[in-house]
């Protein structure tokens, strides 16, 4: 479907014209009985909510995935590899004792 930006920016332009909706109601008095005054409830719309309508989101790859930063104290492997996982076996099995992690970055 073909979307042209004078129509995109005239729906954005009447989204933003409007700040909220009254609806008319009836205050109740102390016994729960209606009182003569007549008023009217106004509910707020989110403006930044209405601004970015129809914008897509898009998400923050995470940069390890993408062979960014790896935050492990001995690099071995790829993350996720067999080797890796073997490795991460292997220390930790040694630091038992010890209260130190291999992901930690000095």
């Amino acid at each position: 479907m073909t979307k042209f930006a004078i129509i995109e920016n005239a729906k954005k332009q009447a989204r933003l014209c409007f700040s909220g909706i009254a609806i008319p109601c009836q205050p109740t008095l102390a016994d729960g009985v209606y009182g003569p005054i007549r008023s009217e409830k106004i509910l707020k719309f989110n403006r930044k909510a209405l601004a970015k309508m129809g914008k897509a989101k898009v998400e923050k790859a995470d940069s390890r995935y993408i062979g960014g930063e790896d935050t492990m104290r001995f690099p071995v492997g790829k993350p996720g590899s067999r080797e890796r996982i073997e490795a991460l076996a292997a220390q930790y099995a040694e630091l038992a004792n010890e209260e130190t992690s291999p992901f930690t970055v000095e």
